[in-house]
């Protein structure tokens, strides 16, 4: 006989009828709990998936994470190393400015020292040129006195003896005297 089934041989008697239907009642409330509980492992066994499948999503984020802030941590160094290689290269380029302001500054110092140089020799050379000018001139003009003298003394000495005879001074111009050897104008 089954336990689940109604009993075809089903008992006149109360009492065993109410065991029966006692029975019958436990059976269905087992069954109950049973289905409950194969229904509450199901659901279980569903949100264990779910969690896993979760899991496994949250490492492959988690996986994902990681590898975007490697590569931020990457270009960050890189980024790092590239500013501090500008603030190297900002540096010399200032070093090299001062540098460069220096030489410039010493150069414009030589080329003044330079022009007061040529200013003072254009002076000292003006200066000497106007000396030597004036020594020239003091040279000719003592030379044309005395060739002016030398003429009036010739004019005045002409005049007073005679052109013919053996006089030195009286000698044709180009003939030498015989005295000095030197030859007249």
């Amino acid at each position: 006989m089954p336990l689940f089934a109604k009993s075809d041989t089903s008992s006149q008697n109360p009492e065993v009828r109410q065991v029966e239907k006692l029975v019958a009642k436990e059976a269905r409330d087992d069954q109950k709990a049973l289905d409950h509980t194969i229904k509450d492992l199901s659901s279980a066994e569903k949100a264990h998936n779910k969690s896993i499948k979760a899991a496994d999503k949250a490492q492959h984020a988690l996986d994902k994470a990681v590898e975007k802030e490697h590569k931020a941590a990457k270009a960050l160094n890189r980024a790092a190393h590239n500013h501090d290689a500008s603030i190297s290269n900002e540096q010399s380029a200032e070093k090299t400015v001062k540098i460069k302001q220096q030489h410039e500054a010493r150069l414009e110092q030589d080329l003044e020292q330079k022009r007061r140089q040529l200013d003072e020799l254009q002076q000292r050379k003006a200066h000497n040129d106007q000396v030597r000018e004036s020594k020239l001139s003091q040279i000719h003009a003592q030379e044309a006195a005395a060739a002016d003298a030398r003429r009036a003394s010739f004019d005045a000495s002409a005049g007073q003896r005679p052109s013919v005879g053996g006089d030195d001074a009286a000698a044709a111009p180009g003939v030498p005297s015989r005295a000095t050897g030197a030859t007249t104008a």
